[in-house]
């Protein structure tokens, strides 16, 4: 089981496990390919190519969440799973718990920042 480090400026995740590919009955067929969550600050060319797969640009509304599905995502599968052509944020996903109910990652908090 893998098991990595999470990293954010006031709150740090440690994250285990490896994708399943939803292949449980009760989790929808790669539902975290069916959804952008677009981030509220100047996106990498990585983040611009996965919006594009969801047939989007960066003049999309920021900090919004939008339901349309990637277009590499055939059957259930990723055409693009394995080959240098996939955005690396798909395989950093999930960053944070409970973006997807049912996701084999589990994560444990590490430690929060607070400013005083």
């Amino acid at each position: 089981m893998t098991s990595e480090l999470i990293v954010f400026p006031d709150v740090v995740y440690r994250r285990r496990g490896e994708c399943d590919g939803c292949v449980r009955a009760d989790v929808p067929l790669a539902q975290c390919c069916t959804y952008v969550m677009v981030p509220d600050r100047e996106l990498s060319d990585d983040e611009l190519n996965w919006l594009q797969l969801h047939g989007l640009d960066e003049s999309v509304t920021r900090g919004v969440r939008l339901d349309t599905p990637c277009g590499a995502l055939v059957d259930g599968q990723c055409e693009l799973f394995g080959k240098p052509t996939k955005p690396t944020l798909c395989s950093l996903y999930p960053e944070l718990p409970g973006l997807d109910a049912g996701c084999a990652f589990t994560f444990e908090l590490v430690s929060v920042r607070t400013e005083k």
